[in-house]
């Protein structure tokens, strides 16, 4: 029974983890920096194929965990998120440090990184015609902070009524014990947090021990 269980829950999520594949072509650019400790790697025919050709002799990782933004630290842009569904069977168990701004990796792997953020313009705060949108995406390991990956987007303002407009940005990472990720998002002030189901969320999910 548990053995089914765990091979439903592969089928579900390796199913979430193609759609955010496929929702990977046609998201705005990604910046790469060099972080030590971490890698990226560009999606791909062969990425996808070994993704589903991989055999699983092993319990299934509990690393998977979908997070929503419930809002953002006003001093430096973090945006503060709280768990709505991981993989821990303990249910007080949680990705977040204390902050919750900041996710730790407890296993070893190579992971899959969907990033949403809705934001809801307002045309009487913003003075240009245009505004840039951002994702900043944190790599912390041994205690050292770098910017592993970005994205962005200019929006057009169109008119006086309050604007939707959302940014996304997808990633394929290898990382260790204790990583830890954090994002930060401008404009914060407009970052929307009201759920749509979820106007703003995190999903990780560990799909392989290596690449």
């Amino acid at each position: 029974m548990d053995t089914a269980r765990a091979n439903r829950a592969h089928i579900i999520w390796t199913s979430i983890a193609l759609g955010f594949i496929l929702i990977a072509s046609c998201l705005t650019y990604v910046f790469m920096s060099k972080v030590s400790g971490c890698r990226i790697s560009i999606v791909n025919g062969s990425i996808i194929e070994s993704m589903f050709s991989r055999k699983y002799d092993h319990p299934i990782s509990q690393e998977h965990w979908l997070l929503k933004a419930r809002g953002y630290n006003q001093t430096n842009d973090y945006l503060i998120w709280e768990d709505e569904w991981h993989g821990y069977r303990n249910k007080n168990e949680s990705v977040l440090d204390h902050t919750k701004m900041s996710m730790i990796v407890r296993e070893k792997g190579v992971y899959l990184v969907y990033i949403q953020v809705n934001f809801q313009l307002d045309p009487q705060k913003i003075t240009d015609s245009t505004v840039e949108l951002k994702i900043l995406v944190y790599f912390t390991s041994d205690g050292e902070e770098q910017l592993f990956a970005a994205a962005q987007d200019t929006q057009v303002v169109i008119d006086s009524d309050l604007q939707d407009a959302k940014l996304n940005t997808f990633l394929l990472m290898k990382m260790q014990p204790k990583s830890q990720l954090s994002v930060r998002v401008f404009p914060s002030e407009f970052v929307n947090c009201k759920p749509q189901p979820f106007s703003s969320f995190i999903t990780i999910i560990k799909w392989a021990d290596n690449w």
